[in-house]
């Protein structure tokens, strides 16, 4: 079995840094500069894809929470409407997804104009406007999609340290479950064995033995991440790494939620289940169904020598374009 890791936050003076929020926030950054020196490679417009991820990143977070309480905590919800604005109490990895392409979808048809900042905070005022012609998303998105995996391994391995996705109990000579006492995600009630260093990371030993979803993902994660690494250097269709992506991931976590805790309470650690599945798994046939209509599109794309690449790629040697250069090209 795999040891329990425990990874406790990290307090320097009055500011407490959580493991979780580091490594997402370590993803977002590695995600975001792979994105970046592709894009330069490839001769994107900078601009542009800055632009794209902003919209991207806002509104994944912002449907990660709000879906996550619409579909997961129902009962929380018509408890505590508010909840749904309190973005650091839960994030639902199909509701970013969701969240995202509404972001991307926004941004294909409006475009954020500073009227301003904000004194001493620096944040920038926009005003949001409908663009003239619609822009080309799929090429970005199929950048975003080639180096995502590198960065969703860290989102996982940040639900992996906290054990925020505990799964159904396991055989104690199961391979990839975790040693730990029940509930999982418990660490009081496990048992150190080991630590390393000054104790800010621990190796525990419970006496039962339970799936860790978080911890496979992010297994399943690096696989899928080395994978497409290792094309990188390859000129593909646009949008094959949207197709594979989408086929990949659907069918694995679809088979990984009926590892989940299954509800026995109204107050247990168990995800709902609409007509047997878990809102993820509804989530994952509409995924694998996209990446097939993906499939398709990119023969398309092959086929008509047409590349929607160069509606967004810059000549060499010039600046970022205009936007009404932009336009004209679009």
């Amino acid at each position: 079995m795999i040891p329990y890791i425990h990874v406790p936050d990290l307090k320097i003076g009055p500011l407490t840094l959580h493991p979780f929020g580091l490594l997402v926030a370590t993803g977002v950054i590695l995600g975001t500069w792979l994105a970046t020196r592709r894009a330069k490679q490839r001769g994107l417009d900078l601009d542009k894809l800055n632009s794209f991820i902003t919209w991207m990143l806002v509104a994944g977070f912002l449907g990660g929470h709000m879906l996550d309480q619409i579909f997961y905590h129902p009962a929380e919800l018509i408890k505590r409407p508010w909840s749904l604005l309190l973005l650091y109490e839960g994030l639902s990895s199909f509701g970013g997804f969701a969240g995202a392409l509404i972001g991307i979808v926004l941004w294909k048809y409006f475009e954020a104009i500073p009227v301003g900042r904000v004194p001493l905070l620096g944040f920038t005022i926009p005003k949001f406007r409908k663009r003239e012609l619609a822009m080309p998303i799929l090429p970005f998105a199929d950048l975003i999609l080639s180096v995502f995996p590198v960065a969703w391994i860290f989102g996982r391995s940040g639900c992996s340290v906290v054990h925020d996705h505990p799964g159904m109990k396991a055989a104690p000579d199961t391979l990839l479950a975790v040693a730990c006492q029940i509930p999982c995600h418990s660490p009081a009630r496990v048992h150190t064995i080991a630590s390393l260093g000054t104790g800010d990371l621990d190796l525990r030993w419970g006496t039962a033995s339970q799936f860790d979803l978080g911890l496979l993902e992010m297994m399943f994660t690096v696989i899928l991440a080395t994978m497409l690494a290792l094309t990188w250097r390859r000129k593909l269709t646009t949008g094959s790494y949207v197709a594979a992506t989408a086929l990949a991931y659907a069918p694995v976590r679809f088979a990984m939620d009926f590892l989940r805790i299954m509800p026995v309470r109204t107050d247990d650690q168990a995800d709902p289940r609409y007509a047997g599945l878990t809102p993820a798994q509804w989530s994952c046939v509409a995924l694998f169904v996209f990446g097939l209509v993906m499939v398709r599109t990119v023969r398309e794309i092959k086929k008509s020598g047409k590349d929607p690449l160069d509606l967004v790629s810059l000549p060499r040697g010039e600046p970022p374009a205009l936007e009404g250069a932009y336009r004209q090209s679009a």
